[in-house]
């Protein structure tokens, strides 16, 4: 009996002092919302992975797919969140960005949501314009947006 509390004893102490990891991220099923390309652009999420199935404040959103860009030499894609309730400012994470050529380009992005709002993934030319891209998120998230025009994509 001693020696099983000895044991007991040793493995809680060596499980308190093991640091956790990174949350378990699972696969997401979402809606695509609003969006606009350029003719012969286009972004392809193919697969969504977060901490929770809710896309809310905390979580850590991981997109991956393929951007096809066709309409200029170069530009950036970046995942960012339009915030719907205002929240204060956010710095971008370098895992935000990916600079892609003419072509097509697999993409892995990721993002910690910090406020209340939509998910989604733009293309910028090199002036810091909008010329592309599409919203995403959960059905609930997506239905205040659908009719958002997305006009100041260029």
């Amino acid at each position: 009996m001693r020696r099983c509390l000895m044991m007991c004893s040793l493995l809680l102490a060596l499980a308190t002092t093991i640091p956790a990891g990174e949350p378990v991220k699972e696969s997401v099923e979402v809606v695509l919302g609003p969006k606009r390309y350029r003719e012969g652009d286009v972004v392809k999420i193919t697969d969504v992975t977060s901490t929770s199935p809710r896309l809310e404040p905390g979580d850590t959103v991981r997109v991956k797919g393929l951007v096809t860009l066709d309409s200029q030499e170069a530009a950036t894609l970046s995942l960012y969140l339009t915030q719907t309730k205002s929240g204060g400012s956010t710095p971008t994470d370098r895992k935000q960005l990916l600079e892609v050529k003419k072509g097509q380009t697999e993409f892995d992005l990721e993002i910690t949501i910090r406020h209340t709002g939509v998910l989604h993934l733009t293309m910028y030319e090199k002036g810091g314009s909008p010329i592309g891209g599409v919203y995403f998120g959960t059905e609930a998230q997506m239905k205040p947006i659908e009719r958002w025009t997305l006009s100041h994509y260029r």
